[in-house]
């Protein structure tokens, strides 16, 4: 039985040894040096700022969820003509003519 063929085609193989990556530093700082380029400023990138951020906003949309509910979650709004005293919201039903209800 033949063997799988390999996933890569001859001509995406590298041709010669694959350089490590402290090598490819040493080169691109040896390079930033000939050139007269500066070092980066500052410090390296934190990852804490933007993790709180996402832990923030993942809080603020499940207290919206939790306790600001849409309302129709628990069913239609009630009619205007059946509301109590108190009832924030109310839906207006238009009246059907008197030959038209059935």
């Amino acid at each position: 039985m033949p063997s799988s063929p390999a996933p890569f085609d001859d001509e995406d193989r590298p041709t010669g040894p694959v350089q490590d990556s402290e090598s490819l530093l040493a080169e691109g700082r040896r390079f930033q040096y000939e050139q007269g380029i500066p070092p980066l400023l500052g410090r390296e990138p934190r990852f804490w700022p933007w993790a709180l951020l996402a832990g923030l906003l993942v809080a603020i949309s499940l207290g919206i969820e939790l306790f600001w509910p849409l309302p129709g979650r628990h069913g239609p709004l009630p009619s205007c003509e059946h509301v109590t005293v108190g009832t924030a919201s109310c839906q207006r039903v238009p009246q059907t003519p008197p030959h038209m209800a059935h």
